[in-house]
């Protein structure tokens, strides 16, 4: 809750929305695993830039992730010499689990000392439904305060996907109308690049009118503000 020199109330409710369903618990796994060998020494090839894509839900329950990065390292190196342009999709046999990677390659000049990265695979919109959860969950609380203005922020922390389209996909029915009516104005705020760049984008999502003057980002190191122009 704010309140400006002039007596006038600002009610402010957030919530993280994912990319897709599960991705904090996903990602949690990507991290430890095929992440942790981003541009390791023995998977650089001079020359060559690649890129290694595991699909969502690729690290199952029960595995132990310290093997993971392990056996990627003893069967990646005599992999990679073989890809082919532009790349291709190959399995890495475990003990007990199989991992599918999709490997991109790019050749560049050959005294480019190379790259190795890692990716998961997005799943693609997952719809409407975290938004609606998200919905339900806070907007009656924002709704019951006091207050001249009411926003709701919606923060996505993640590159993939965009919480606009996930909005527009809201069905036009009865209950959804309700919850939206008790509330101002609805935001999305990517924080995407905060830990790496220190900038947030801002977005207002409703009303819809799309004004994308509103459109705007703040550099939190050096308060730089930036807006859309008409």
């Amino acid at each position: 809750m704010c309140r400006d020199d002039d007596g006038r109330t600002l009610a402010i409710e957030h919530t993280l929305i994912e990319p897709f369903a599960g991705e904090k618990y996903d990602a949690a796994r990507f991290m430890k695993t095929l992440a942790t060998l981003e541009n390791h020494p023995s998977l650089v090839q001079p020359g060559c830039v690649f890129l290694a894509s595991q699909p969502v839900g690729s690290i199952r329950a029960g595995i132990n992730w310290q093997d993971i990065p392990k056996e990627l390292l003893k069967q990646l190196p005599g992999i990679l010499a073989t890809v082919p342009e532009p790349g291709s999709t190959v399995v890495i046999h475990g003990t007990d689990w199989n991992l599918i990677l999709h490997v991109s390659k790019l050749r560049v000049t050959p005294t480019d000392p190379g790259k190795f990265l890692t990716a998961r695979d997005y799943p693609g919109d997952p719809g409407p439904d975290l938004i609606i959860g998200a919905l339900k969950k806070k907007l009656p609380k924002l709704a019951a305060c006091a207050a001249d203005r009411k926003i709701l922020l919606l923060e996505k922390d993640a590159v993939a996907g965009t919480i606009e389209s996930q909005f527009e996909q809201l069905p036009d029915a009865p209950e959804i109308k309700a919850l939206l009516a008790g509330i101002d104005e609805i935001w999305s705020v990517n924080t995407a690049g905060l830990d790496s760049e220190g900038v947030i984008f801002t977005d207002r999502i409703m009303p819809t009118d799309r004004d994308r003057t509103l459109c705007s980002s703040l550099n939190v190191l050096t308060e730089e503000l930036w807006r859309a122009s008409s």
